[in-house]
């Protein structure tokens, strides 16, 4: 798919493992109408996880390199509002969607990172489907060309990712 970058064995089985156990016991118990509990970073959380930010770097810098158009926009831009997700079994986000929206119009593209593995995954609506994997990150833009929405898992698992969504900034 045009503009999305997959990168296979961002994270190890270990570091997944890791930012599950950390962020477990901080998500929001309060399931979400499109079927996420999610927590947010903190600062704190950018402090213990450094690890994470030196990678983030290294592939928004792999990004840029590829799609080196994204390195022509008139503002610039930051790769922010990290979350953790969490899906209870059967949950999952079934809603078609873009991530640049009324809501959240500074959104241009769109970070994930499978933390754990199912026989589902990301549906794009032009029909071609990322399959979650452990370690295995994605990045697409944001708008309607990229609409997508979550598989329903088959095995009826928890599942959880790590989100993250680049913006404009002043």
């Amino acid at each position: 798919m045009k503009h999305t970058l997959i990168e296979n064995n961002f994270l190890t089985n270990e570091e997944c493992l890791f930012l599950i156990n950390y962020f477990k016991n901080k998500i929001n118990p309060i399931t979400h109408a499109n079927g996420v509990n999610y927590s947010l970073f903190e600062q704190e959380d950018y402090i213990n996880l450094n690890f994470l930010q030196k990678k983030i770097s290294l592939i928004c810098d792999k990004y840029i390199n590829t799609f080196k158009e994204i390195d022509y926009t008139a503002d610039k831009w930051i790769l922010n509002e990290f979350r953790f997700k969490m899906f209870k079994p059967g949950n999952f986000f079934q809603k078609w969607h873009s991530e640049h929206c009324l809501k959240s119009p500074n959104r241009i593209f769109n970070f994930m990172v499978y933390l754990s593995a199912h026989n589902c995954g990301t549906e794009f609506f032009d029909g071609t489907i990322i399959k979650s994997e452990i370690g295995k990150a994605i990045m697409f833009p944001a708008y309607f060309t990229h609409t997508h929405r979550g598989q329903v898992c088959p095995d009826n698992k928890e599942r959880f990712l790590l989100g993250g969504y680049a913006n404009f900034v002043e």
